[in-house]
């Protein structure tokens, strides 16, 4: 009889082990067919695609090969779009590729649809129907509008075409299989992001993905419950070890006793307020942002809940230090 229960129950699992992948490969991704979508090619629409990539959504700090001599996560020069590698190591589930988005028609998106690039930048889904890893912000840059989404694209198809084949994004099991669960299809067109206030500063913390690095993340990978934007993630590079910034409200954990101007500097020339250069964030991307944009998002992180949450000192080497 035992021994009837044990193999019954191997034959359970057996069943659900096969059934789990069956049924996400087979009903995941969500997704509908590209839509019919064409970008506009005037100045303007260009000059407002080239600002939403450069300072908003930051296409070029994940999509373009990092200067890891200098602060800021600069691109090298001539690679801009090309596509960033992340490896093993760096915090992530397996090897992460930030594809080349520039027009290459054979490692970029030059034989994509205008709607393809749509669909992905939204989406998630990749031309081929792959799930994206939401690295890729696709569930806060839904929120774009078509004349936005249309915009970033239009501005793409001006960059300088780069022939890079960067490899496939390799997950690790089961994360390369549970993501086909996260791309959901658009029902409707979006709105689009508030024009101005705060509330445009509550949306460009979403959009430029500030809670990926600050925001402290457990073993798995999930935000730790209480610790939004609180800081103490790890990056380690040439330049060290560094460590992303409380910036919530909190006197002396987060940017309480950080004035506007102190604010600024941080996001204009990448300074804290003793003047030390910072490593990893992304202010090569920060400092395009407008004035009105700026202070927008100084505004909405003003209102994040204080949390005494602290965070080591960076530990730079000489030659990072003295930049």
């Amino acid at each position: 009889m035992l021994k009837k229960i044990v193999i019954a129950l191997v034959l359970i699992v057996l069943a659900v082990v096969v059934a789990v992948p069956t049924y996400l490969y087979g009903a995941y991704p969500k997704m509908r067919p590209a839509p019919q979508m064409t970008a506009a090619n005037s100045p303007e629409a260009i000059e407002r695609g080239r600002y939403l990539a450069e300072a908003i959504t930051g296409c070029p700090a994940c999509h373009s090969p990092i200067d890891e001599s200098r602060p800021g996560d600069f691109s090298q020069p001539g690679l801009e779009y090309s596509g960033r590698v992340f490896p093993p190591g760096s915090g992530f589930p397996g090897t992460i590729v930030a594809p080349n988005i520039t027009p290459d028609p054979e490692t970029g998106i030059g034989r994509w649809t205008d709607g393809e690039v749509a669909r992905a930048i939204r989406e998630g889904v990749s031309r081929d129907g792959r799930p994206l890893f939401p690295l890729m912000n696709y569930s806060s840059y839904r929120d774009l509008s078509d004349d936005d989404v249309m915009a970033i694209v239009g501005f793409l198809r001006t960059r300088t075409p780069v022939r890079r084949d960067n490899g496939m994004t390799a997950l690790d099991f089961p994360v390369g299989m549970m993501i086909r669960t996260v791309p959901q299809p658009l029902e409707s067109s979006p709105a689009g992001l508030p024009a101005a206030g705060v509330e445009r500063g509550r949306a460009m913390i979403k959009v430029m993905l500030c809670g990926e690095c600050h925001t402290p993340r457990d073993d798995r990978g999930n935000p730790v419950p209480g610790k939004d934007l609180a800081g103490g993630s790890e990056f380690k590079g040439p330049f060290g070890v560094v460590y992303a910034a409380n910036i919530t409200s909190h006197p002396s954990a987060g940017i309480g006793a950080y004035g506007n101007d102190d604010l600024k500097r941080v996001f204009r020339e990448g300074k804290n307020r003793a003047g030390r250069s910072l490593w990893v964030m992304p202010w090569s991307v920060t400092k395009n942002l407008s004035d009105a944009d700026l202070d927008a998002l100084i505004a909405a992180l003003r209102e994040l809940p204080a949390s005494p949450n602290l965070v080591p000192a960076a530990q730079l080497t000489p030659a990072a230090a003295g930049q």
